[in-house]
């Protein structure tokens, strides 16, 4: 038997044998770990990967994208917190996709800038004659501007002089020379403006970076465009003007010749250049001119999809610096969403979905703040928004009407107020409508507004055709709930409900996430008509159905939580709430087609003043109530019938919530302390017994 122990050198070799096979197995998995990662991740929102959304873009790559960062990222104005979510953002994207390559310039450096020019070279030079023609068309809706402005300042001259083709009245006063004075000065004047946007266009057209020629085909059009409106609107008021003048007895018949002529002028003149205008800028905006904007700052995400299509987005909106003294936003969840926005609009661009606004307000809520978010958010999904102002335009508008025999349309008809003047009138307008699009098979959501009417015997309107799907929403008695804070009681019209419902792709994008309505209304479903699926119920034990609700409506906002005389449950015409369900879709046969409708009862859900308020949460910016954003993306998707494009988006994701364990996974993590760490201990001292002998 030998006993003689492993000498001192033996052990040495054996501890240094051991520390290197350490090392090399730390690089090896430090290697393999750069593309093939896994991390465990206790979130629901999954914080460590790319969301659903995202996940669905790449996989539907069919070829080789990628995305290049081109920022100065070592400058120190840069905020680098946000910067490194960002490229990490970038990796875990690269990582989920064989097709998608990922690429960070550093701009900072010269040889950053110097790559960062070549590749705008590059693109620049591939495109150059799609860009050149579109160029040319650009500058000729500009000389078709410019010749309406000169006719204009003609028109001004015979415009004034018409005052002295008119008798003046007894008094010897001739009332034409103030008004034809200054009608002619309008013109002038405003003809004189188009040489600024003139000059505007021109240096658009003529913009570089560096000496790469990237024209703003884009930013021109727009002017052009909105120039030309304007023009034509103060013509049509001119031309209105002339025609009930030229009914004047005092007017010289030298003066009703005059005003005819200057009439099939501005007319002839307004037709030419709306034809020309129109046929230059409404083509396809070349590639290049695409993302002219984000590359002219010089720092831009430049997104490639697989047929060569290109978005930018710049570094400011990416990476947004955050305010002194301000929370953060998620700064790689927000470049998720607009990065794979982008990715997704260069594999079919153009608008893919058309939502049209349907409301019975008297201005168009497109042109105010209500919905700029919302309307942003979807836009970089493909959707075009339109409006239908009904109370404006009982037609429906000539636009409208062509999107609605378009495959992808989807119309959201919102209530209204029924406690204003007018307010029933409109309701029977809007329900009008709702009833003709339901008939006509369109693809429709509808947000419902408590209603009086319902309290006086009588119908709402707009929920009255929902019956036809087997609902029927109680729009007379919006749900209130009620809390006490120590000795006083308060009044909630809003409820921030977070949704459990299975059985729906819509219902499991929003399942967990916090939703916010206003003024609830439970629908119930009353019969079995196509299918349905709940997407948001309501279960509050202190919440009920409230009849007497509109006193404490038109109470102001801030007013409310002082009112003596707040509603209280146990009316004789209130309703306990019990269990019910606030948000449907539903989807039924129309012929050879299918037809999908979407009832949420809350007519102010889907307004930013709602859906996205904002709250600091350990030292983040998130939104409180993420689920309304995610309600409107996916049941517009759902809507418009693409429903492969219906998952969580990045943004969801920037508030984490950690799930529960269920049984199985807790018993098997029991296990691995319990009995897995021993087994490794004496596996271990096996091994070391066996080396040392």
């Amino acid at each position: 038997m030998n006993n003689k122990a492993p000498s001192r050198f033996s052990r040495t070799i054996v501890t240094i044998v051991g520390l290197l096979a350490t090392v090399l197995i730390v690089i090896a998995l430090n290697v393999l770990g750069h593309r093939f990662a896994w991390r465990a991740d206790v979130t629901s929102t999954g914080s460590l990967r790319p969301s659903p959304r995202s996940m669905a873009v790449l996989e539907s790559l069919t070829g080789q994208s990628e995305i290049i960062l081109a920022a100065s990222i070592s400058a120190p104005t840069r905020d680098r917190t946000s910067m490194a979510r960002v490229l990490d953002m970038l990796d875990e994207l690269e990582r989920a996709s064989l097709n998608l390559r990922t690429t960070v310039v550093d701009t900072a450096t010269s040889a950053g800038q110097e790559q960062f020019e070549a590749l705008i070279a590059r693109l620049a030079e591939e495109r150059a004659e799609e860009t050149g023609q579109a160029v040319d068309a650009t500058r000729s809706a500009l000389t078709a501007l410019n010749e309406l402005a000169s006719q204009m300042k003609e028109w001004a001259a015979g415009i004034q002089s018409l005052s002295e083709m008119r008798e003046p009245d007894p008094g010897g006063v001739n009332p034409w020379i103030t008004p034809m004075t200054q009608q002619a000065s309008y013109l002038r004047v405003t003809s004189g403006q188009v040489a600024e946007v003139s000059t505007r266009v021109e240096q658009l057209l003529g913009q570089q970076l560096g000496e790469i020629a990237v024209p703003d085909v884009s930013q021109s059009r727009r002017l052009i465009t909105e120039t030309h409106a304007a023009l034509g609107q103060l013509i049509r008021n001119a031309v209105g003007d002339l025609n009930q003048r030229a009914q004047d007895e005092k007017l010289s018949q030298d003066g009703r010749a005059q005003i005819q002529s200057l009439i099939r002028s501005m007319s002839a003149a307004w037709d030419s250049s709306a034809l020309s205008i129109d046929a230059a800028t409404t083509g396809p905006l070349p590639v290049l001119s695409r993302v002219a904007q984000a590359l002219a700052s010089g720092e831009a995400a430049i997104v490639i999809g697989p047929s060569g299509e290109l978005g930018a987005i710049t570094i400011d909106q990416l990476v947004p610096n955050p305010t002194p003294g301000s929370a953060r936003v998620d700064a790689g969840r927000h470049a998720e969403t607009l990065l794979v926005s982008a990715l997704s609009t260069t594999m079919s661009p153009g608008p893919r979905t058309t939502a049209v606004l349907v409301h019975a307000s008297d201005m168009p809520l497109l042109e105010t703040p209500a919905l700029t978010q919302l309307i942003r958010s979807t836009e970089t999904l493909g959707v075009r928004w339109l409006e239908w102002p009904i109370a404006l335009s009982p037609e429906m508008p000539v636009e409208v009407a062509l999107a609605a025999k378009e495959p992808g349309t989807v119309f959201i008809v919102t209530g209204l107020s029924t406690t204003a003047a007018g307010g029933p009138e409109r309701a029977i307008r809007t329900g009008s409508v709702l009833q003709s699009l339901l008939d006509n098979g369109h693809a429709v959501m509808v947000n419902l507004a408590p209603s009086t009417l319902p309290g006086v015997g009588e119908a709402d309107p707009i929920a009255e055709p929902l019956k036809a799907f087997g609902l029927a929403a109680d729009t007379g008695k919006p749900v209130l709930s009620e809390n006490n804070v120590g000795n006083q009681r308060f009044v909630e019209w809003e409820q921030l409900l977070v949704p459990s419902e299975t059985g729906s792709a819509l219902a499991e994008v929003i399942s967990g996430r916090p939703v916010r309505l206003t003024w609830p209304i439970v629908i119930d479903r009353i019969e079995e008509a196509g299918e349905a699926w709940p997407l948001v119920r309501l279960d509050q034990p202190s919440a009920w159905r409230e009849s007497e609700w509109v006193g404490y409506w038109m109470t102001r906002d801030t007013d409310r939580p002082g009112i003596g005389n707040a509603p209280a449950p146990g009316g004789s015409r209130d309703a306990d709430l019990g269990e019910g369900v606030v948000a449907w879709a539903t989807k039924r046969a129309v012929g050879e087609r299918e037809q999908r409708v979407i009832v949420v009862g809350s007519h102010l859900w889907l307004f930013d003043m709602v859906a996205r308020r904002k709250s600091e949460i350990e030292g983040r910016l998130v939104e409180t109530s993420p689920g309304n954003t995610e309600l409107a993306q996916s049941a517009i998707e759902w809507l418009a019938g693409h429903d492969d494009m219906i998952a969580r988006s990045g943004d969801a994701a920037a508030l984490a919530i950690v799930q529960p364990m269920d049984p199985t996974r807790r018993r098997a993590i029991q296990w691995v302390f319990i009995g897995g760490l021993p087994v490794l201990v004496l596996i271990l001292g096996g091994f070391v017994r066996l080396v040392r002998g």
